[in-house]
């Protein structure tokens, strides 16, 4: 993942010094706020390296058919973070497809668990 984030910067950058030019650039870079740094820092260092960290370690200790379906957690956690920390709204449509992904979660991590404790012994 880091070599992944160290070399599309490249590209990046000269795409838009070839369609920006070097004015806007750097009136960009002068104009960046404290919040902006800090949404850089949090994006970079904590969700990038942390989230990939605990995914990898989960990973070396789990098989990744246990440890996939909970990527379907990523936009449920983004709403509930968003409805906690910035007061947005959910819809009805946002609150019922995050039950409906948790409760197609909750089949896949405890279906088999549930059948065979309902299903008598043979």
């Amino acid at each position: 993942m880091v070599w992944g984030s160290l070399i599309p910067p490249l590209p990046f950058f000269a795409a838009s010094y070839l369609f920006e030019g070097p004015q806007k650039m750097a009136a960009a870079l002068t104009g960046i706020s404290a919040m902006s740094i800090f949404a850089i820092v949090y994006l970079a260092f904590i969700a990038t390296l942390l989230g990939y960290g605990l995914w990898s370690r989960l990973l070396s200790r789990y098989p990744a058919s246990q440890v996939a379906p909970f990527s379907l957690l990523v936009p449920i956690v983004g709403l509930a973070s968003a409805s906690l920390l910035l007061d947005e709204q959910l819809t009805m449509a946002q609150i019922g497809g995050a039950l409906l992904v948790m409760a197609g979660l909750a089949v896949n991590v405890f279906g088999g668990w549930v059948v065979q404790r309902l299903t008598p012994a043979r």
